[in-house]
């Protein structure tokens, strides 16, 4: 025959597992919480490593890495938005690009010296008498490379 358990070893296993449940719920929540802030698409002023809208640009820029040679001068171009977008997506594909000299369109010595464009989620405009020709399709924008006569 079968014994009742003790009702000390009862009340041990019910914290047990009430203690169990509360700090699932608990790491469960934060998770999620930090999982819906990563996503929220912010301006890049306010971008921050593994968030996504950071991945995103890294993805992007991952598809240029052995196509150009290092030291190259890029022109990256990206869609204008609030608290200076353009200014930091040109800062990120920067930090992302570290062998590759990137500079603004509006950076005119870097524009004269500038064999290649990266245009991101934007369409690009070439250089004042030059010609972009395509050389390869990115995660979200395009490779260029900068013709002039």
């Amino acid at each position: 025959m079968r014994r009742a358990p003790e009702p000390l070893v009862r009340l041990v296993l019910v914290l047990f597992a009430g203690w169990a449940a509360v700090a699932l719920a608990r790491e469960a929540g934060g998770t999620l919480a930090s999982w819906d802030a990563r996503q929220i698409n912010r301006p890049p002023c306010l971008w921050r490593i593994g968030m996504a809208p950071a991945e995103r640009l890294r993805r992007c820029l991952d598809g240029v890495e052995g196509w150009l040679p290092a030291n190259s001068t890029v022109i990256f171009v990206s869609p204008p938005g609030e608290c200076g977008a353009e200014f930091f997506r040109w800062r990120w594909a920067a930090y992302l690009l570290p062998d590759l000299d990137v500079v603004l369109p509006d950076d005119l010595a870097g524009r004269q010296l500038a064999a290649y464009l990266i245009a991101y989620r934007t369409e690009p405009v070439p250089p004042p008498g030059a010609q972009l020709a395509l050389v390869r399709q990115l995660d979200g924008g395009r490779l260029f490379r900068i013709h002039r006569p």
